[in-house]
């Protein structure tokens, strides 16, 4: 606003030299037309004289002229002193006219000579002054115009300038979705392009750090978890051993503890390498058999499980060899019983773990009594962060679904044989061309 009105002013000041020019022109001209005026006074004040009819004030009536005196015939309209007039000066022979001064005045004096009649002066009375304050006056009322035309232009230019800079100020501030519409002014836009196209350009990079944070975010949440289950079984492991007094029982237990730290170190050290890297689990599949996997997450659970009066126990294991990842499928196999250990009451709870051939696939079975889920939970299980359990993460089950998959598997959960949950994993027998190592699902659920 202030900057508009200091244009404005301006231009109206430039305007004010235009006055100087235009006075003098006006002033000139205001001379001309005197000295026309008198001229023709005085042509017409000398044919009456010579004609010898009237002459009298009737003949400045409709004249801008002031006075008229023929010095000859005596004859004086308009004035009563004339001896203040060079009459030889004035009036040479023929016609002439001029501008004269007295004292302070201005006069526009013109002669007409005739022989018999002499000479006849005609006066108009020049306000050289009066001109200038009219032109003066005239241009101060042109330049209010012209200064509020500028002012305006100047605020309709700066009003989009006012409205990119506070574009700007949002956008540093953090602000999204901040956008300008286009001004119809050819440079504006270009600048309000380049404000947009920064805006968008910073929220995209936002969006980048902020899937990179969700992504250690998550690695971090699934490392705690796959951390604080073994600890779990590795804590009560340490206790029996410290117990045991059978040397044998000892060494077995001893055993337990260092594989699972051995299955542990592999799991954690994959997750953090390959899933925080590429945003997915790439499974490293060798030829093999799910029994001993079942029967030594069986074993090492069953203290656990003991401990709470749970009957943990495995049925039919099927010998069919396949090729699958060793380390990731014994902690999803670990996590199924852990999640069905954790769904049954204590000291009527059972767990039972199977494994056999469906045509084409190769099924875990992991079955308990414990309350089951509902058919519209069904499928939200198996979605990162989603759990019943007041102490639960939400991504045991993601992780199975994320492991089995990237087996080419699936996964889904029905009703148990035993009356609650039962959790059933399908992976083919055979590995396909197109393996999942080239292109793995993501870990997480849904």
């Amino acid at each position: 606003m202030a900057l508009g009105s200091m244009a404005g002013g301006l231009a109206a000041f430039t305007f004010l030299p235009t006055a100087l020019p235009l006075g003098w022109q006006m002033i000139a001209a205001e001379e001309k037309l005197a000295l026309r005026n008198t001229l023709a006074t005085a042509r017409a004040g000398g044919w009456l004289v010579r004609s010898g009819g009237q002459t009298d004030s009737r003949l400045l009536l409709n004249t801008d002229v002031d006075w008229l005196y023929a010095p000859r015939q005596n004859l004086r309209l308009g004035i009563t002193e004339v001896d203040h007039l060079d009459i030889d000066a004035l009036c040479p022979l023929g016609e002439s006219s001029r501008a004269a001064s007295h004292g302070d005045e201005m006069w526009a004096i013109s002669c007409y000579h005739a022989d018999d009649t002499g000479p006849v002066l005609t006066g108009a009375h020049l306000e050289p002054a009066k001109q200038a304050q009219s032109v003066m006056g005239l241009v101060l009322l042109l330049s209010i115009p012209v200064g509020l035309v500028t002012a305006l232009g100047i605020l309709r230019l700066l009003a989009p300038l006012g409205e990119v800079t506070r574009s700007l100020a949002r956008v540093g501030a953090g602000e999204r979705g901040v956008r300008m519409p286009h001004t119809g002014l050819a440079e504006l836009d270009d600048l309000v392009e380049r404000l947009n196209a920064a805006a968008r350009e910073m929220e995209d990079r936002e969006d980048a750090i902020l899937g990179r944070i969700e992504v250690v975010q998550e690695m971090a949440r699934l490392v705690a978890h796959e951390i604080r289950n073994p600890l779990q079984s590795l804590e009560l492991l340490t206790s029996l051993i410290a117990s045991e007094e059978d040397e044998t029982e000892r060494l077995e237990i001893a055993n337990s503890i260092h594989q699972e730290i051995r299955t542990l170190e592999t799991v954690v050290n994959r997750l953090l390498r390959e899933s925080a890297a590429k945003g997915s689990l790439r499974v490293q599949r060798q030829p093999g058999v799910l029994a001993p996997l079942v029967e030594q997450v069986v074993s090492l659970r069953r203290p656990q499980a003991n401990g709470r009066g749970i009957r943990l126990g495995h049925g039919v294991l099927s010998t069919q060899a396949l090729p699958f990842d060793q380390a990731l499928m014994k902690r999803s196999i670990e996590n199924l019983v852990l999640n069905a250990m954790q769904a049954v009451p204590d000291r009527k709870g059972e767990v039972m773990v199977s494994v056999y051939e469906d045509r084409t696939w190769m099924v875990i079975a992991v079955d308990d009594n414990g309350p089951g889920v509902s058919e519209e939970l069904t499928d939200q299980v198996f979605e990162a962060h989603y759990t019943s359990k007041e102490s639960g993460t939400g991504l045991g089950l993601a992780l199975v679904k994320g492991v089995v998959e990237a087996h080419n598997g699936y996964i889904r959960c029905t009703s148990s044989p035993l009356g609650g949950a039962r959790f059933e994993a399908r992976i083919p027998l055979v590995m396909e061309e197109e393996s999942s190592e080239h292109s793995p699902p993501h870990i997480g659920g849904g």
